[in-house]
This record gives structure tokens, sequence and C-alpha cells, in this order.
């Protein structure tokens, strides 16, 4: 008996079907009043805007921060005395599976001085996700297959019979999906309040495998 341990490796493609991106109101004033109060209406016109969106069915979900505020000292220059500025911040974060309804979304919000738009992520839908999973371990089972064929049909053996499957490593496998990865923005007439022009491309779903194949010598008859 002998045994061949191979890795086999798939990959999907699909066209990404949600967009998520964050988007921060942040202002800085003398007082933390003011600070406080810039912030507090910006923040409150981008959950009304997520709320529609969502209502509306152009994004799958949102999500928003409490306002909070931050406190420094600022130099202002040689024998004079330091001034205190007040920083506030909140955010809101908006999955949307409408990308034009997006590109509008950012293309307005994008105006105002207290917004700071974060980067997209791309990713798939749930089902899709699965989908392409399943269809990507399937992939890498069949690989392994025929790379044990090739094995063994190279070292002179018999048909590869399959004795134990599992997944590489000794930590538990991450999601095949790469939802962290991040998409550039082309801005068109920012400054007129254009809708924002996005390439969301294709995302991958991998799959890997490790199979352990027991292999009868051939017998050679004589």
């Amino acid at each position: 008996m002998v045994e061949i341990t191979v890795c086999g490796s798939a990959l999907e493609r699909a066209s990404a079907e949600r967009a998520t991106v964050t988007v921060q109101s942040r202002w800085s004033a003398p007082s933390p009043e003011a600070a406080m109060h810039a912030v507090a209406e910006a923040h409150e016109r981008l959950v009304t805007d997520a709320e529609a969106h969502e209502q509306a069915g152009a994004a799958e979900s949102w999500h928003a921060d409490r306002v909070w505020i931050s406190h420094h000292e600022e130099w202002v220059g040689e024998g004079q005395p330091r001034r205190s500025v007040y920083t506030a911040a909140a955010a809101v974060t908006v999955r949307f599976r409408d990308f034009d309804a997006l590109g509008s979304w950012i293309g307005r919000v994008g105006l105002h001085q207290t917004h700071e738009v974060g980067g997209i992520q791309w990713s798939l839908s749930d089902e899709t996700e699965r989908e392409r999973a399943k269809a990507a371990r399937t992939r890498a089972i069949a690989d392994a297959v025929e790379r044990a064929g090739d094995y063994a049909a190279a070292a002179g053996l018999g048909t590869p019979v399959i004795a134990a499957i599992q997944e590489p490593g000794t930590m538990p496998p991450m999601p095949p999906s790469p939802k962290s990865r991040m998409a550039t923005m082309a801005m068109e007439a920012a400054d007129s309040g254009a809708a924002i022009s996005f390439e969301a491309g294709e995302l991958e779903v991998r799959a890997a495998v490790e199979v352990r194949f027991a292999v009868e010598p051939q017998r050679h008859i004589e």
C-alpha cells in the first residue's frame, strides 16, 4: 500500500453584488458646543439618507455610531498661549445593493465639508458566496483527485482511493470571499454634486483541500 497526499485548489469568480461604504462626519471648533452642533446636524442628514435607501431597497442594511468629541491644545506661535480645539465625529455605514444609488449618494455627501467618505468594500450576497464557495470546494476535490492520479500513473501505481480529506492548516478556515477588498472610486465633477462612477469588477472565492489517497501497486502478471 502506498500513500499519496496532495493539495487540491480551485478559484471561482463572481461580479460584486454589494458595496459597503462608511461616511464620517467630523468638525473642529473652538468650543465643544460648536463642534457637536455641526456634527450632529451632518450626522442626522446621513442617518436620514441611510434609512431612505434601506426603505427604497437600494441598501441592504446600515448602522450608525454615536457622536463623540475629543479635545487637544493647538500650538499657535512662540510666546502665544495654546489654543483649545474640540473635534466631534460620528459615522454611518451603509451596505448598498444598488451601485447607482451609492454613486449618487457619495456625489451629494462629498460636497459637505463635514463629511469624509471612506473606501468601498465590495462583496457578494450571502447566497452567491455560499454557491461560489460550494463550487470551489467541489472543484478543489476534483483537482486533488486529478493530481493524485497523475502521481500514481507516473509512479506505475494503481488507481488512488481517497482515504482522508481535510482543509489545510490547523486554524479554522477563513471566509473564502475577500470581503475586505478595497476598490478605487473614480470621482466625476465632484464640485457639481455629480454621481460617482464605480468599477466593482469581480471577486474571487478560493478553496483548498488536502486529500490523502491509498494506492495499491499494480500487479504484474508473469
